[in-house]
């Protein structure tokens, strides 16, 4: 049985539920059912941008590598990464930015893959708020600062003329920002963009700012079409010390982004629904539809879509040197795990 485990913020208390190891069809791997599997840890926050470790566990693909996997869920990317480097966990599923953050600072960790090619968030505001300069003085939803939104929101004030503090930043979860902005607790909040239907339904005439799926919007932003900042990551530490789960576990994930580029929204979202328990598929399949075309087949991290997150974060003083690609790329393990699934 796997164990998913909830980690509540500054308490870090853990709690688990059991769930079922099964592929697509319901029932268990054969394979390796006689078989030792290896645990495997990963921490997150339960996000759709991260779908390939999802679509693996369900497929069964990681229990034909040999692996047994968990899940420690935590309120926001950061404290989940935190958790992976205090020994909590194996792998943590995050934006490269605050991983280069830490890196930068002495954290050392490799991206081993990537889901997506390109940046799919996004920054609302209620009606009466018109552009980013109006934003002046207001209260505001990014996320936890060192994250990953909150640098992005951070970015798009700097390029209003704007630091942060021009405004003032409110924390709260995630998913109750749309409802904070539908009842005018703030002015203006971050969101994923597969939630753009949800938003518009909650906040009538809200506009939307800043959309990084708009090709100008997300070139202007990063210099780039292609950013690759959906990874998955590990420790340096647990990489050198187990190379060969590393390629196991890259190796289902690889299968599972070529999965997903080769089935519908629906297929997508029917396998998917056990992972996002109180969304109905059609939801789900309406939330994917809005960043299927993002996805990466394959999860390469190639040095261009690197770069652009490197440039972003230096550009940002998210990092005081320049970390190179060859530092903190593991692209080994996905280049293994195409040649072995041709």
């Amino acid at each position: 049985m796997k164990k998913i485990v909830s980690i509540i913020l500054l308490t870090c208390m853990l709690f688990t539920m059991a769930t079922g190891c099964t592929n697509k069809e319901g029932q268990a791997s054969g394979e390796n059912s006689n078989k030792e599997l290896t645990k495997v840890t990963v921490s997150e926050f339960r996000g759709i941008n991260w779908s390939s470790v999802y679509a693996a566990d369900l497929l069964g693909y990681f229990e034909e590598e040999g692996l047994d996997v968990e899940y420690a869920i935590y309120k926001d990317g950061p404290i989940a990464f935190q958790g992976m480097h205090a020994g909590d966990s194996d792998f943590c599923l995050l934006s490269a930015e605050p991983v280069m953050r830490a890196f930068d600072e002495g954290m050392e960790s490799y991206f081993v893959l990537t889901n997506t090619n390109n940046r799919t968030y996004a920054f609302a505001s209620k009606p009466e708020i018109k552009d980013v300069k109006d934003l002046k003085g207001k209260t505001v939803f990014a996320g936890m600062p060192g994250s990953a939104p909150y640098s992005f929101v951070l970015s798009i004030l700097s390029e209003a003329g704007m630091s942060e503090n021009d405004v003032n930043f409110i924390n709260m979860e995630y998913g109750a920002a749309i409802v904070a902005l539908a009842e005018g607790q703030v002015d203006g909040i971050f969101f994923d963009i597969y939630n753009k239907k949800t938003l518009l339904e909650a906040v009538p005439g809200a506009n939307i700012l800043v959309d990084t799926t708009n090709p100008e919007t997300h070139e202007k932003l990063y210099n780039t079409q292609f950013c690759q900042t959906t990874i998955i990551t590990s420790t340096k530490k647990f990489v050198d010390e187990n190379p060969e789960v590393v390629q196991k576990f890259v190796n289902a994930n690889v299968k599972a982004l070529k999965w997903i580029s080769e089935n519908s929204t629906e297929e997508i979202a029917k396998l998917l629904s056990p992972m996002f328990e109180g969304m109905t598929e059609q939801e789900l399949a309406d939330k994917f539809d809005a960043v299927k075309s993002s996805f990466s087949a394959t999860g390469e991290i190639n040095e261009e879509g690197y770069k652009s997150v490197e440039d972003f974060c230096y550009e940002q003083g998210l990092i005081k040197e320049r970390i190179g690609f060859e530092n903190i790329v593991a692209p080994q393990f996905v280049e293994n795990a195409l040649k072995n699934n041709k």
